[in-house]
């Protein structure tokens, strides 16, 4: 397993065997499973390995997200949160 991915939550990866990731290669999954399940901690190791670009082109992809996720992440990466597929397709997630 690559220092980077052994430095996130081990939670991110419950049905993955984190040897056989690569943080370049499967940015996608690894910045997904950030956005929906990370520790703030997760985040702050996110920003510093992936460019904002990227970050902001995979967030506004993702499928399904809790509402408070997409303020966070609309606030994080300036934009609206009308911008998210999920919110567009109705497909959030409110927990209150």
């Amino acid at each position: 397993m690559n220092d980077v991915l052994s430095s996130l939550s081990s939670h991110l990866f419950w049905n993955c065997d984190v040897n056989n990731l690569d943080y370049k290669k499967n940015k996608r999954i690894v910045i997904e499973r950030i956005i929906k399940y990370g520790l703030e901690k997760d985040i702050i190791v996110m920003w510093k390995i992936y460019s904002y670009r990227t970050i902001k082109k995979t967030a506004i992809n993702i499928d399904v997200l809790e509402y408070e996720r997409i303020l966070y992440f609309s606030s994080m990466l300036n934009i609206k949160k009308e911008d998210f597929k999920c919110y567009k397709n109705n497909r959030y997630q409110k927990n209150y």
